[in-house]
């Protein structure tokens, strides 16, 4: 009997070490990692707003996607990662009575901007591996444009698949610590929808994504590893025909292949990120199956936020596989930040040549004002005063050339 109770004890003490090792644990990350992720995060996407508006990417149509993504990434972090972080590390700071609005946005926008992310990353390499198989036909088209018509396509997609988060979504109980919000079905109908329909529909949505980027992406790989086979043979023709009337569309052919294949890397790096940092918690909610009674516990808890965080970190590790990866994307950075430190060097100039000239002027102006005799006599100042004693003749002199010699 006694030797049964102490297994229990160890048994409850073990479990009870475990909760508090993973209580911890979770404090320690919920306080540190999200400020690190907002930081970090924001200006990442910032820099990659500003090199995808430089001349060389502007001109593309990936541009418009990058730029669409990191807007969405920023804002992202801004908004949902500022107000989740808040909430796990400071006690008491939300009222269920004052964010029931608020939780219905932001659960709408959570689920949104991450599936927008993804979409926008399919719409790219599907793009790309059209643009780099038929390059002749995609002269012909505004690409720039067909961009920011795919864009706004793509958020209606969005704003449809996630509109029934205004609906049900509400603040979570107090004993939940791992999220502020979630869903919570009002009605029987809306019940089956979220327990049964809705988790096969985002798996299906991950799957089809996930299929059409891996797909494009051997498109992609091929179609470069194809023509960096023919590229000598096809420059050295293109030279023998310079009269040719083909001459014009084979060189607009090569520029683009070899734009594509500049870039190429830098999106095939952003795929597999996505997928790694993106899986985990998809897989996470098909083992909880949306119920929220699997997240009671701390170590379900942990969890949720180590996934969690994997979903936002993806939103920051952009920047670096485009750095990477993209040889093109260092160079337009470094070119971004040199202009911007001589920018600032000259303004730098600038502002001490205006104060000089003041500061030169206003020495001119007081020395004439100054009525001075030579040593041994005394002069009266035009205001009334010694000038010998404020300062003798040749020192005055000295000390304005002085002044000029150091301005």
């Amino acid at each position: 009997m006694n030797n049964s109770t102490t297994e229990e004890d160890r048994e409850l003490f073990s479990i009870t070490t475990d909760s508090t090792a993973a209580k911890t644990s979770l404090d320690i990350i919920n306080a540190v990692y999200p400020p690190l992720l907002i930081v970090v995060g924001t200006a990442c996407n910032v820099f990659i707003i500003f090199v995808m508006r430089t001349k060389y990417f502007r001109s593309h149509s990936t541009s418009v996607f990058m730029i669409a993504g990191a807007i969405n990434d920023f804002f992202s972090l801004v908004l949902s990662m500022t107000t989740h972080w808040l909430y796990v590390t400071f006690d008491g700071i939300y009222y269920k009575n004052n964010v029931k609005s608020i939780c219905k946005f932001l659960d709408f926008y959570g689920w949104g901007n991450c599936d927008f992310g993804i979409l926008i990353t399919t719409a790219m390499t599907v793009e790309r591996a059209l643009a780099i198989k038929f390059p002749l036909k995609r002269l012909s088209i505004n690409s720039i444009k067909q961009a920011k018509i795919t864009v706004f396509i793509l958020t209606i997609i969005v704003v449809a698949k996630e509109f029934h988060f205004l609906i049900g979504s509400n603040m979570v109980a107090d004993e939940r610590q791992e999220r502020l919000c979630d869903v919570f079905p009002n009605t029987d109908s809306y019940k089956i929808f979220w327990t049964k329909v809705w988790p096969w529909l985002h798996l299906g949505f991950l799957v089809i994504c996930f299929l059409v980027m891996t797909v494009s992406n051997i498109i992609l790989i091929h179609e470069v590893w194809k023509s960096s086979r023919v590229e000598k043979i096809r420059t050295k023709f293109v030279s023998q025909k310079t009269k040719s009337s083909n001459h014009k569309a084979a060189n607009a052919s090569g520029r683009i292949e070899r734009q594509w294949r500049n870039i190429t890397p830098m999106l095939i790096g952003e795929s597999l990120v996505l997928l790694i940092f993106t899986f985990p918690f998809t897989i996470q909610l098909s083992i909880s199956g949306y119920n929220p009674d699997f997240y009671k516990s701390y170590e379900m808890g942990l969890l949720f936020s180590i996934t969690f965080y994997m979903l936002y970190t993806n939103k920051c590790v952009t920047f670096f596989v485009y750095l990477i990866t993209g040889t093109r994307f260092r160079y337009e950075l470094r070119r971004l930040l040199k202009n911007k430190c001589c920018w600032l060097k000259h303004m730098i100039q600038k502002d001490k040549r205006t104060t000089r000239s003041s500061y030169i002027s206003y020495l001119s102006s007081h020395a004439n004002d100054v009525t001075v005799s030579p040593p041994g006599r005394s002069g009266k100042h035009n205001h009334g005063y010694i000038a010998d004693d404020i300062l003798p003749y040749s020192t005055s002199n000295t000390l304005i050339k002085s002044e000029y010699t150091h301005l």
